[in-house]
């Protein structure tokens, strides 16, 4: 009898990424991935998608359909419809139905989810927020992302839009643009007086600041306080038990992490600040599929933990 497996995808504005899971939620076989290419035509991505599925399937040595299939996109979403939405990194796949071509091309009920809620489901279960009940998810790359996990499910809101804070204001910018990667550049050129240049990155700022450079140190504690204020006021509102941080941007934690933690508690209730917890992502660029894959077998085994499935 062909092994029951299933598979979750990670669909991004640069990559995307796929993997087999079987269904006590352990990954079969290395992730594949595959570039977005999202400036080319509609086919040119979802050719890649079809081919970065059938890749992971090869890497787990699985054949046949899965039970089902999870996803995380780039928001906003139409999880009622399973529409894509997001026009910044997605721009030529607006308004289109990923619930419809997945299920036809892939043959299995179909999952879709924010990829900040997949990334906390994913840690909440298997990485940093492991045995946590309530798990505020936020990764730090080319935006803010902010992903919710509860009793080891995603919480989505009354109208599938809990933690779509993107546009939610921090300072005189908002969380999307002072929290990601570009906020770190802004924060170096305005300690180093410079005028605004494009070879600057935010990893380029990680080295300066290792090496010792004063304005990207500073760069980086005024990114932290950014970041901190943005998390703490989430945590005033959700009182989570373990913020887990993730993305290309959080590989440098170290380096704003104790901004962080000072800007956040300074605008914490105490009993909340007593506790307050950040951790870094455990299971780094793979957080994205594990928590797409898990949103699916949640769904294909009526909510079971992965132990009794």
């Amino acid at each position: 009898m062909a092994k029951k497996f299933l598979i979750g995808i990670d669909l991004g504005g640069t990559k995307i990424a796929a993997a087999a899971f079987d269904l006590a939620g352990k990954r079969l076989g290395k992730i594949a991935r595959l570039p977005t290419m999202a400036s080319m035509k509609p086919v040119v991505t979802l050719m890649n998608l079809k081919r970065v599925v059938k890749q992971a399937k090869l890497e787990a040595h699985l054949t046949g359909t899965p039970v089902a299939v999870g996803m995380g996109s780039s928001g906003p979403l139409d999880l009622e419809n399973q529409l894509l939405q997001d026009g910044d990194s997605l721009p030529n796949l607006l308004g289109f139905d990923i619930g419809g071509f997945c299920r036809q091309e892939f043959g299995a009920p179909f999952h879709l989810e924010n990829d900040a809620a997949c990334f906390a489901l994913g840690e909440a279960v298997y990485g940093a927020g492991r045995g946590r009940e309530i798990v505020l998810g936020v990764t730090l790359g080319t935006g803010f992302g902010c992903g919710i996990s509860i009793g080891g499910r995603i919480y989505s809101g009354a109208t599938n839009n809990a933690g779509e804070v993107a546009y939610c204001p921090v300072g005189d910018s908002d969380f999307d643009t002072a929290g990601a990667g570009n906020g770190v550049v802004q924060q170096y050129l305005k300690h180093c007086g410079s005028a605004q240049s494009d070879s600057i990155t935010a990893k380029r700022v990680g080295e300066l600041a290792e090496q010792g450079d004063v304005a990207a140190i500073k760069a980086w504690e005024g990114f932290g306080t950014v970041v901190g204020t943005a998390i703490g006021t989430l945590c005033c509102v959700l009182d989570p038990h373990v913020v887990v941080i993730g993305g290309s941007v959080s590989h440098r934690l170290g380096l704003f992490e104790p901004a962080l933690v000072s800007a956040a508690r300074a605008i914490l209730p105490a009993t909340l600040r007593d506790m307050f917890r950040v951790a870094p992502s455990e299971l780094g660029d793979a957080a994205g599929v594990t928590g797409a894959a898990e949103h699916a077998r949640l769904a294909y085994s009526g909510g079971r933990s992965p132990e009794t499935s």
